[in-house]
């Protein structure tokens, strides 16, 4: 049976999720999660069930000079987090740098709730593209 990788570009205050199966390996934009709106934890859970997800893609910021920052230690807890709520499946971390630009000439503008969406997907084609 493919695997199925769910991406997330986690934010504080918003979260990109995008999709792809390993029998296409081709990943798709799938939503933007605004905490303000929706619970991160209730959503996730929605999506794993909805796509039979076996595997999650964490995009994390990487330093140039590999110093953890504030925000690579904000996304290193999140990923505790999601171990712990999700233990059956696999976590898997893809360096994100410049996904959020890579994004942005692909979207076009500054609609941040698609730029989110399109940075995800950024992060899991590079997964696929380094483990497919």
């Amino acid at each position: 049976m493919p695997k199925n990788y769910l991406a997330i570009d986690y934010g504080e205050r918003r979260t990109g999720i995008a999709f792809a199966s390993e029998s296409v390996g081709i990943a798709f934009p799938r939503e933007t999660i605004d905490q303000k709106e929706k619970k991160l934890w209730t959503e996730l859970e929605r999506l794993v069930k909805e796509n039979a997800v076996t595997d999650f893609v964490l995009g994390m910021p990487i330093h140039p000079n590999n110093h953890p920052d504030s925000k690579q230690k904000i996304v290193e807890t999140f990923a505790k987090e999601l171990q712990e709520k999700f233990p059956q499946i696999e976590l898997h971390l893809q360096d994100e740098t410049y996904s959020t630009q890579e994004a942005m000439a692909i979207v076009g503008g500054k609609n941040k709730e698609r730029i989110d969406k399109a940075a995800a997907t950024v992060i899991l084609q590079r997964f696929i593209e380094g483990n497919f």
